[in-house]
């Protein structure tokens, strides 16, 4: 009898990694989506191809699948309870919305006390903690003390990246997904109830918060560096921009920097920290991967935040004397990500423009005015416009 699982998302993440390893692992999958169009798609296909960019052997029909838009309330229910896991994906800004749905049907038919697993699938801070604390609001009372008791809510580490094919594929094969050749999905141990089934390359690790930490400040912080100084030297295409010698040269200070921050920060194994720096450097640099920078560029005022990518690592540092003019200087790129379709680079820019930089590092970046990063910052900023770097974006 086949394992069963449940996702919540649809999407390139949901059905093109952990959609791929779950078929691969030998289960059936309910896919719950918002996104109708997706939902019908996958209804009348019955199954999606995953293109593994780079190696086509490990392509994957993935079959044994379904799909439900919210409004289905009773099969989702009836599938949630069936399934052996559920994996939520479905953005992180959704997260919260994600879990009212679920205790809305969850409070329309009742929990039942039976042990289950969610894994919410998001290179988030605090993934699990920003699904689980609406979900748990949003329950009943009797509901909400039955999934405190029956309902572990763990979290993974998204190492894979999925890309957006040109138009005509996308209209030819709308439900078929283009993916990294990635192979690698690290969960917290510590917060499942019980065993889960066994899921092909999936780690079940004790100490997650170490390489949560370690992920975010590798892959997302060089990411970032890519992205915004790609931006403004004019790149469209990631890869072409993480090639280009500039960014090269950026690359091997960034990686030195976090390198020595998170060896010094968290003990790390020099040796593993440098494996695993090569590792991301490899993943953005694969010119296989056709993805845009804005894509990776987007949403700068949550990028720019005092936990995140940036201004965190740039603390982690200075605290421990290392000086990262790298990662400083990316900051201050940041700052003029001006996008015009991105919702979020337009208030920044506005805040910026209105109000000036000062205020954005106070109030976005959540930087004192005597604490040294703010004032490096600055002066960051002012080497930019020197250069020339800001140049139209001002």
């Amino acid at each position: 009898m086949k394992k069963k699982a449940i996702i919540f998302g649809a999407g390139k993440i949901a059905r093109g990694f952990i959609g791929q390893l779950l078929y691969l692992s030998d289960f059936e999958i309910t896919f719950v989506d918002v996104f109708e169009p997706i939902v019908n798609v996958l209804n009348e296909k019955k199954q999606y191809h995953v293109h593994v960019l780079g190696d086509e052997s490990l392509d994957s029909d993935v079959t044994g699948i379904q799909a439900f838009t919210y409004d289905s309330k009773k099969e989702i229910y009836d599938e949630f309870y069936k399934a052996d896991l559920a994996f939520v994906s479905v953005g992180g800004n959704h997260l919260p919305a994600a879990a009212q749905s679920v205790a809305d049907i969850i409070n329309t038919y009742g929990a039942q006390k039976v042990v289950k697993n969610i894994i919410v699938c998001e290179n988030w801070k605090d993934a699990a903690e920003t699904f689980k604390k609406p979900l748990m609001e949003a329950l009943n009372e009797e509901n909400c003390k039955i999934f405190e008791e029956y309902v572990g809510i763990s979290e993974a580490v998204l190492m894979r990246t999925a890309t957006q094919p040109d138009e005509e594929l996308a209209k030819k094969y709308p439900q078929d997904v283009w993916v990294q050749n990635f192979w690698y999905l690290p969960i917290d141990k510590s917060r499942l109830k019980g065993e889960i089934p066994e899921i092909k390359s999936v780690e079940l690790m004790d100490h997650f918060g170490n390489f949560l930490t370690q992920k975010m400040y590798t892959n997302n912080t060089s990411n970032a560096v890519i992205a915004y100084t790609g931006y403004l030297l004019g790149y469209d295409i990631l890869a072409d921009a993480a090639n280009s010698p500039e960014i090269q040269k950026l690359l091997d200070s960034a990686y030195k920097e976090i390198n020595q921050t998170l060896e010094a920060e968290l003990g790390v194994d020099p040796a593993q920290q440098e494996a695993f720096a090569k590792k991301a450097r490899a993943k953005y640099c694969d010119k296989v991967i056709v993805d845009k920078v804005i894509r990776h560029a987007k949403d700068p005022i949550r990028k720019l935040g005092p936990q995140d990518r940036l201004v965190a690592p740039c603390r982690m540092a200075l605290k421990h004397g290392i000086y990262p003019k790298t990662l400083i200087d990316t900051i201050a790129k940041a700052l003029y990500f001006d996008e015009p379709t991105d919702e979020s680079a337009m208030k920044l820019k506005e805040m910026r423009q209105t109000h000036g930089i000062e205020y954005v590092l106070q109030n976005v970046c959540e930087m004192d005015k005597d604490e040294p990063l703010y004032a490096e910052v600055l002066k960051s900023v002012e080497e930019l416009k020197e250069q020339g770097m800001v140049k139209g974006h001002e």
